[in-house]
Protein backbone atom coordinates (compact mmCIF):
# COMPACT_ATOMS: atom_id res chain seq x y z
CA UNK A 1 0.00 0.00 0.00
CA UNK A 2 1.47 3.26 -0.88
CA UNK A 3 1.77 5.18 2.49
CA UNK A 4 0.99 8.91 1.66
CA UNK A 5 3.22 11.81 3.18
CA UNK A 6 0.27 13.94 5.09
CA UNK A 7 -0.14 17.72 4.74
CA UNK A 8 0.60 18.81 7.97
CA UNK A 9 0.30 22.46 8.13
CA UNK A 10 -0.20 25.30 10.74
CA UNK A 11 -1.03 28.94 11.01
CA UNK A 12 -1.30 31.99 13.34
CA UNK A 13 -1.39 35.52 13.10
CA UNK A 14 0.73 37.08 15.92
CA UNK A 15 4.26 38.43 15.70
CA UNK A 16 5.02 39.28 19.17
CA UNK A 17 8.62 37.67 20.14
CA UNK A 18 6.73 36.49 23.67
CA UNK A 19 4.09 34.24 22.62
CA UNK A 20 2.17 31.51 24.40
CA UNK A 21 2.27 28.18 22.08
CA UNK A 22 -1.10 26.11 22.46
CA UNK A 23 -0.85 22.55 20.34
CA UNK A 24 -3.37 20.05 20.31
CA UNK A 25 -5.67 17.45 18.30
CA UNK A 26 -9.37 18.15 17.25
CA UNK A 27 -11.31 14.83 17.24
CA UNK A 28 -14.65 13.52 17.23
CA UNK A 29 -16.25 13.32 20.39
CA UNK A 30 -18.21 9.86 20.19
CA UNK A 31 -15.27 8.13 17.64
CA UNK A 32 -12.14 10.10 18.82
CA UNK A 33 -11.40 10.32 14.90
CA UNK A 34 -9.54 13.02 13.88
CA UNK A 35 -10.71 15.96 12.18
CA UNK A 36 -9.15 18.07 9.50
CA UNK A 37 -9.99 21.23 8.20
CA UNK A 38 -11.79 22.49 11.36
CA UNK A 39 -10.98 26.71 11.50
CA UNK A 40 -10.44 27.78 14.81
CA UNK A 41 -9.57 31.37 16.49
CA UNK A 42 -8.82 33.58 19.60
CA UNK A 43 -11.69 34.96 20.75
CA UNK A 44 -11.90 38.46 20.31
CA UNK A 45 -8.74 38.54 18.15
CA UNK A 46 -7.91 38.18 14.99
CA UNK A 47 -5.71 35.34 15.24
CA UNK A 48 -6.54 32.02 13.50
CA UNK A 49 -5.65 28.53 12.54
CA UNK A 50 -6.82 25.49 11.01
CA UNK A 51 -6.52 21.81 11.50
CA UNK A 52 -3.69 19.65 9.45
CA UNK A 53 -4.74 16.39 7.63
CA UNK A 54 -4.60 14.51 11.18
CA UNK A 55 -6.95 17.28 13.13
CA UNK A 56 -3.34 18.86 14.57
CA UNK A 57 -3.34 22.46 15.59
CA UNK A 58 -0.85 25.14 16.41
CA UNK A 59 -1.92 28.32 17.50
CA UNK A 60 0.38 31.34 19.62
CA UNK A 61 -2.13 33.33 22.20
CA UNK A 62 0.23 36.39 23.22
CA UNK A 63 -0.89 36.27 26.99
CA UNK A 64 -3.00 33.85 28.95
CA UNK A 65 -6.00 32.57 28.99
CA UNK A 66 -7.80 32.80 25.90
CA UNK A 67 -10.84 31.11 24.68
CA UNK A 68 -10.59 29.20 21.78
CA UNK A 69 -13.60 28.74 19.05
CA UNK A 70 -13.73 25.64 16.82
CA UNK A 71 -16.23 25.74 13.81
CA UNK A 72 -16.05 22.74 11.04
CA UNK A 73 -19.12 22.27 8.49
CA UNK A 74 -20.16 19.03 9.85
CA UNK A 75 -19.86 19.96 13.91
CA UNK A 76 -21.36 21.61 15.99
CA UNK A 77 -19.15 25.11 17.22
CA UNK A 78 -17.10 24.40 19.95
CA UNK A 79 -15.03 26.51 22.59
CA UNK A 80 -12.76 26.13 25.20
CA UNK A 81 -10.88 28.22 27.54
CA UNK A 82 -7.13 27.55 27.80
CA UNK A 83 -5.33 28.83 30.64
CA UNK A 84 -1.82 27.50 30.64
CA UNK A 85 0.62 26.63 27.25
CA UNK A 86 -0.35 22.88 26.36
CA UNK A 87 1.25 20.69 23.35
CA UNK A 88 -1.46 17.97 23.85
CA UNK A 89 -4.76 19.57 24.11
CA UNK A 90 -7.73 17.30 22.73
CA UNK A 91 -10.64 18.96 21.78
CA UNK A 92 -13.62 17.41 20.98
CA UNK A 93 -16.43 18.36 18.60
CA UNK A 94 -19.87 16.95 18.84
CA UNK A 95 -21.34 16.47 15.11
CA UNK A 96 -24.45 18.40 13.99
CA UNK A 97 -27.57 16.29 13.99
CA UNK A 98 -28.32 14.99 10.47
CA UNK A 99 -31.40 14.48 8.88
CA UNK A 100 -32.45 12.17 6.33
CA UNK A 101 -36.16 12.60 6.22
CA UNK A 102 -36.38 15.21 3.93
CA UNK A 103 -34.44 13.94 1.58
CA UNK A 104 -36.88 12.02 0.17
CA UNK A 105 -39.31 14.95 0.19
CA UNK A 106 -38.45 16.28 -3.29
CA UNK A 107 -36.24 14.49 -5.82
CA UNK A 108 -35.47 17.24 -7.64
CA UNK A 109 -34.34 19.69 -4.49
CA UNK A 110 -30.44 18.60 -4.70
CA UNK A 111 -30.39 20.18 -8.32
CA UNK A 112 -32.56 23.17 -7.94
CA UNK A 113 -30.84 23.57 -4.26
CA UNK A 114 -26.84 23.81 -6.21
CA UNK A 115 -28.43 25.77 -9.03
CA UNK A 116 -29.90 28.44 -6.75
CA UNK A 117 -26.04 28.34 -5.37
CA UNK A 118 -24.24 28.37 -8.71
CA UNK A 119 -26.41 31.29 -10.24
CA UNK A 120 -25.38 33.40 -7.07
CA UNK A 121 -22.48 32.54 -7.58
CA UNK A 122 -22.48 33.63 -11.03
CA UNK A 123 -23.31 36.70 -9.55
CA UNK A 124 -20.28 37.69 -7.81
CA UNK A 125 -18.19 36.59 -10.17
CA UNK A 126 -16.91 39.77 -11.25
CA UNK A 127 -15.74 40.31 -7.43
CA UNK A 128 -12.17 40.16 -6.28
CA UNK A 129 -10.78 39.43 -3.07
CA UNK A 130 -7.22 39.80 -2.17
CA UNK A 131 -6.21 37.38 0.38
CA UNK A 132 -2.77 36.49 1.90
CA UNK A 133 -1.84 32.61 1.96
CA UNK A 134 0.56 30.15 2.78
CA UNK A 135 1.48 27.14 0.01
CA UNK A 136 3.29 23.53 1.47
CA UNK A 137 4.00 21.20 -1.21
CA UNK A 138 5.24 17.92 -0.19
CA UNK A 139 6.48 15.17 -2.66
CA UNK A 140 7.42 11.27 -1.61
CA UNK A 141 8.75 8.60 -3.95
CA UNK A 142 8.46 5.30 -3.09
CA UNK A 143 7.81 6.53 0.22
CA UNK A 144 10.32 8.75 1.07
CA UNK A 145 10.38 12.09 1.13
CA UNK A 146 11.96 13.80 -1.99
CA UNK A 147 11.00 17.17 -2.08
CA UNK A 148 9.36 19.90 -0.66
CA UNK A 149 8.28 23.30 -1.85
CA UNK A 150 7.10 26.23 0.70
CA UNK A 151 6.14 29.64 -0.82
CA UNK A 152 4.41 32.63 0.73
CA UNK A 153 1.70 34.27 -1.52
CA UNK A 154 -0.56 37.34 -2.36
CA UNK A 155 -3.14 36.25 -3.97
CA UNK A 156 -6.00 37.64 -6.43
CA UNK A 157 -9.26 35.53 -6.06
CA UNK A 158 -12.52 35.02 -7.61
CA UNK A 159 -15.61 32.86 -7.06
CA UNK A 160 -13.76 30.68 -10.14
CA UNK A 161 -10.28 30.56 -9.00
CA UNK A 162 -7.42 32.07 -8.01
CA UNK A 163 -6.74 34.14 -10.83
CA UNK A 164 -3.25 36.19 -10.15
CA UNK A 165 -0.33 35.20 -7.55
CA UNK A 166 2.96 37.14 -5.86
CA UNK A 167 5.55 35.19 -4.33
CA UNK A 168 6.76 36.81 -1.29
CA UNK A 169 8.96 34.52 0.20
CA UNK A 170 9.81 30.69 -0.76
CA UNK A 171 11.90 27.97 -0.29
CA UNK A 172 12.60 24.88 -1.59
CA UNK A 173 14.56 21.51 -1.17
CA UNK A 174 14.81 18.16 -2.82
CA UNK A 175 16.79 14.76 -1.89
CA UNK A 176 19.65 14.11 -4.11
CA UNK A 177 20.43 10.51 -5.87
CA UNK A 178 16.04 9.81 -6.18
CA UNK A 179 14.04 8.32 -8.57
CA UNK A 180 13.82 10.95 -11.42
CA UNK A 181 10.73 12.53 -10.99
CA UNK A 182 9.31 16.33 -11.38
CA UNK A 183 5.97 17.70 -11.23
CA UNK A 184 6.55 21.16 -12.36
CA UNK A 185 3.43 22.78 -11.88
CA UNK A 186 1.32 21.40 -8.69
CA UNK A 187 0.76 25.30 -7.57
CA UNK A 188 -1.30 25.52 -11.43
CA UNK A 189 -3.46 22.47 -10.62
CA UNK A 190 -3.98 24.02 -6.80
CA UNK A 191 -4.80 27.86 -8.02
CA UNK A 192 -7.25 26.46 -10.67
CA UNK A 193 -9.13 23.92 -8.09
CA UNK A 194 -9.49 26.50 -5.84
CA UNK A 195 -12.75 27.90 -6.37
CA UNK A 196 -16.53 27.02 -6.18
CA UNK A 197 -17.76 28.43 -9.87
CA UNK A 198 -15.64 25.70 -12.13
CA UNK A 199 -14.60 27.29 -15.77
CA UNK A 200 -12.72 24.23 -16.96
CA UNK A 201 -10.96 24.66 -20.02
CA UNK A 202 -10.97 20.68 -20.63
CA UNK A 203 -13.05 17.70 -19.27
CA UNK A 204 -16.36 17.43 -17.22
CA UNK A 205 -17.12 19.56 -14.29
CA UNK A 206 -19.92 20.70 -12.46
CA UNK A 207 -21.50 24.15 -13.54
CA UNK A 208 -24.42 25.13 -14.71
CA UNK A 209 -24.31 24.00 -18.31
CA UNK A 210 -23.43 20.37 -17.36
CA UNK A 211 -25.63 20.29 -14.36
CA UNK A 212 -27.77 17.37 -16.75
CA UNK A 213 -24.79 15.40 -17.27
CA UNK A 214 -24.84 14.40 -13.50
CA UNK A 215 -26.84 12.73 -11.24
CA UNK A 216 -27.58 15.21 -8.51
CA UNK A 217 -28.87 13.97 -5.31
CA UNK A 218 -28.84 15.05 -1.41
CA UNK A 219 -26.89 13.01 0.45
CA UNK A 220 -27.86 14.32 3.95
CA UNK A 221 -28.35 17.59 5.89
CA UNK A 222 -26.18 18.83 8.66
CA UNK A 223 -28.55 20.78 11.39
CA UNK A 224 -26.21 23.97 11.91
CA UNK A 225 -27.71 26.78 14.26
CA UNK A 226 -28.42 29.10 11.72
CA UNK A 227 -29.61 27.32 8.70
CA UNK A 228 -29.17 24.06 7.40
CA UNK A 229 -25.67 22.78 5.20
CA UNK A 230 -27.26 20.27 2.39
CA UNK A 231 -24.55 17.93 1.08
CA UNK A 232 -24.76 17.42 -2.54
CA UNK A 233 -23.43 14.53 -4.41
CA UNK A 234 -23.04 14.89 -8.08
CA UNK A 235 -21.97 11.94 -9.83
CA UNK A 236 -21.97 11.97 -13.34
CA UNK A 237 -23.74 9.57 -15.68
CA UNK A 238 -22.21 8.39 -18.14
CA UNK A 239 -18.48 8.73 -18.88
CA UNK A 240 -16.07 7.19 -21.53
CA UNK A 241 -13.32 4.70 -20.85
CA UNK A 242 -10.32 7.55 -20.73
CA UNK A 243 -12.95 10.95 -20.37
CA UNK A 244 -11.26 13.67 -17.74
CA UNK A 245 -14.34 14.79 -15.23
CA UNK A 246 -14.76 15.18 -12.02
CA UNK A 247 -17.13 13.06 -9.28
CA UNK A 248 -18.12 16.66 -7.05
CA UNK A 249 -19.61 16.90 -3.19
CA UNK A 250 -21.14 20.50 -2.56
CA UNK A 251 -22.17 21.64 0.86
CA UNK A 252 -24.50 24.62 0.57
CA UNK A 253 -26.29 26.70 3.02
CA UNK A 254 -30.25 25.99 2.44
CA UNK A 255 -31.01 29.67 3.24
CA UNK A 256 -28.09 31.78 2.02
CA UNK A 257 -27.56 29.54 -0.65
CA UNK A 258 -23.77 30.03 -0.31
CA UNK A 259 -21.32 27.41 -0.81
CA UNK A 260 -18.91 26.03 2.20
CA UNK A 261 -17.11 23.24 0.62
CA UNK A 262 -16.33 21.60 -2.57
CA UNK A 263 -15.00 18.07 -2.70
CA UNK A 264 -13.51 16.85 -5.94
CA UNK A 265 -12.37 12.96 -6.99
CA UNK A 266 -11.18 13.36 -10.20
CA UNK A 267 -10.35 10.97 -12.93
CA UNK A 268 -8.50 10.74 -15.66
CA UNK A 269 -6.35 14.01 -15.21
CA UNK A 270 -4.11 14.56 -18.25
CA UNK A 271 -0.85 14.68 -18.00
CA UNK A 272 2.38 14.52 -19.91
CA UNK A 273 4.99 11.68 -19.08
CA UNK A 274 8.67 11.22 -20.65
CA UNK A 275 8.20 8.96 -23.83
CA UNK A 276 9.11 6.16 -21.96
CA UNK A 277 7.08 6.46 -19.28
CA UNK A 278 3.31 4.99 -18.70
CA UNK A 279 1.17 5.39 -15.88
CA UNK A 280 0.30 1.83 -14.81
CA UNK A 281 -2.99 3.01 -13.83
CA UNK A 282 -4.62 6.18 -14.13
CA UNK A 283 -3.96 9.04 -11.75
CA UNK A 284 -6.14 9.34 -8.13
CA UNK A 285 -5.99 12.91 -7.65
CA UNK A 286 -8.74 14.48 -4.87
CA UNK A 287 -9.25 18.34 -3.95
CA UNK A 288 -10.59 19.43 -0.83
CA UNK A 289 -11.62 23.27 -1.12
CA UNK A 290 -13.18 25.25 2.59
CA UNK A 291 -14.98 28.98 2.38
CA UNK A 292 -15.58 31.19 4.69
CA UNK A 293 -18.55 33.81 5.00
CA UNK A 294 -16.98 37.66 5.08
CA UNK A 295 -18.73 41.57 5.24
CA UNK A 296 -20.28 40.22 2.09
CA UNK A 297 -22.73 37.98 1.12
CA UNK A 298 -20.11 35.73 -0.32
CA UNK A 299 -18.10 32.79 0.81
CA UNK A 300 -14.40 33.47 0.18
CA UNK A 301 -11.53 30.90 0.29
CA UNK A 302 -10.42 29.69 2.82
CA UNK A 303 -8.24 26.75 2.24
CA UNK A 304 -7.78 24.20 -0.72
CA UNK A 305 -6.10 20.58 -0.26
CA UNK A 306 -4.64 18.67 -3.38
CA UNK A 307 -3.10 15.23 -3.35
CA UNK A 308 -2.14 13.03 -6.60
CA UNK A 309 -1.45 9.41 -6.13
CA UNK A 310 0.84 8.33 -9.11
CA UNK A 311 2.07 5.10 -9.86
CA UNK A 312 4.23 5.23 -13.36
CA UNK A 313 6.06 2.44 -15.46
CA UNK A 314 9.38 3.64 -17.30
CA UNK A 315 8.57 1.20 -19.97
CA UNK A 316 11.59 -1.42 -19.26
CA UNK A 317 10.62 -4.93 -19.75
CA UNK A 318 12.06 -5.54 -16.08
CA UNK A 319 10.45 -2.31 -14.82
CA UNK A 320 13.15 -2.32 -12.61
CA UNK A 321 12.93 2.05 -11.98
CA UNK A 322 8.93 1.84 -11.54
CA UNK A 323 7.59 4.56 -9.08
CA UNK A 324 4.92 5.25 -6.83
CA UNK A 325 4.73 9.60 -6.66
CA UNK A 326 2.87 11.33 -3.98
CA UNK A 327 2.40 14.77 -4.26
CA UNK A 328 0.24 16.84 -1.79
CA UNK A 329 -0.10 20.26 -1.48
CA UNK A 330 -2.24 22.65 1.13
CA UNK A 331 -3.08 26.18 0.14
CA UNK A 332 -4.32 28.50 3.53
CA UNK A 333 -5.35 31.93 3.66
CA UNK A 334 -4.40 33.84 6.63
CA UNK A 335 -5.49 37.09 5.94
CA UNK A 336 -7.90 38.81 3.53
CA UNK A 337 -6.14 42.16 2.83
CA UNK A 338 -7.61 44.68 -0.17
CA UNK A 339 -4.62 46.92 0.26
CA UNK A 340 -3.18 43.74 -1.94
CA UNK A 341 -5.19 45.40 -4.84
CA UNK A 342 -3.07 47.49 -6.11
CA UNK A 343 -0.27 45.11 -6.86
CA UNK A 344 1.17 43.69 -10.21
CA UNK A 345 -0.29 39.74 -9.93
CA UNK A 346 1.32 37.05 -12.32
CA UNK A 347 -1.71 35.66 -14.13
CA UNK A 348 -2.23 31.98 -13.38
CA UNK A 349 -0.31 29.94 -16.05
CA UNK A 350 0.10 25.92 -16.65
CA UNK A 351 3.58 26.70 -17.89
CA UNK A 352 4.59 28.45 -14.60
CA UNK A 353 7.22 26.24 -13.13
CA UNK A 354 7.28 26.21 -9.29
CA UNK A 355 11.09 25.59 -8.79
CA UNK A 356 11.96 28.23 -10.79
CA UNK A 357 9.37 30.60 -9.27
CA UNK A 358 10.95 29.46 -5.85
CA UNK A 359 14.67 30.13 -7.17
CA UNK A 360 13.73 33.65 -8.12
CA UNK A 361 13.65 34.95 -5.12
CA UNK A 362 16.96 35.07 -2.87
CA UNK A 363 16.64 32.52 -0.13
CA UNK A 364 15.87 34.76 3.34
CA UNK A 365 17.16 31.91 6.25
CA UNK A 366 15.44 34.50 9.18
CA UNK A 367 12.87 34.94 7.41
CA UNK A 368 12.16 31.55 7.85
CA UNK A 369 13.67 30.98 11.09
CA UNK A 370 11.08 30.56 13.90
CA UNK A 371 8.61 32.14 11.55
CA UNK A 372 4.88 32.61 13.44
CA UNK A 373 3.21 32.10 10.37
CA UNK A 374 4.93 28.42 9.91
CA UNK A 375 4.15 25.37 12.00
CA UNK A 376 5.02 21.75 11.84
CA UNK A 377 4.27 18.30 13.65
CA UNK A 378 6.70 15.88 14.00
CA UNK A 379 6.12 14.29 10.82
CA UNK A 380 7.00 17.35 8.77
CA UNK A 381 9.62 18.64 11.03
CA UNK A 382 11.13 14.75 10.04
CA UNK A 383 10.45 16.01 6.45
CA UNK A 384 12.49 19.52 6.82
CA UNK A 385 14.72 18.20 8.65
CA UNK A 386 16.16 15.29 6.13
CA UNK A 387 16.64 18.44 3.70
CA UNK A 388 18.13 20.74 6.04
CA UNK A 389 20.45 17.99 7.08
CA UNK A 390 21.38 17.59 3.32
CA UNK A 391 21.52 21.25 3.03
CA UNK A 392 19.36 20.70 0.47
CA UNK A 393 17.72 24.48 1.27
CA UNK A 394 21.12 26.16 -0.03
CA UNK A 395 19.90 26.39 -3.19
CA UNK A 396 18.16 29.26 -3.24
CA UNK A 397 19.73 31.50 -5.25
CA UNK A 398 19.44 35.53 -5.99
CA UNK A 399 17.23 35.93 -8.96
Amino acid sequence: MIKSILLLLFFTLTVKSYSQTIQGKVVDEVSGEAIPFVSLMIVGTQITSITNENGDFIIKANSLPVKLKFSHVSYLNGEIEVKSTSDNLIVKLKQAAINLSEVTIDPNRGKNLLKSALEKATKQISDKHYLKAFYRQLTSVNNEPAKIHEIFYDLRWNATKTTGWIAKQTRFAERKNQPAFDLSNQSYFTFSSSGYLTQPNSGTFVTLKTLDKYSVEIERYIEQADQDIAVITCTIKKAGRNQFYANTTFFVGTDDFNIYRVENNILNLPMDLGADASFKYPPIVKTVATFKGGPADVNVLESISTKMYLAISNGEPMRTNDLNAIVSSLLTVYQEDNNLQNESFQNVRRTTNDKNVVESIKYNADFWRNNPIVKQTSLEAKFSQLMEGLNAFGTMVNP
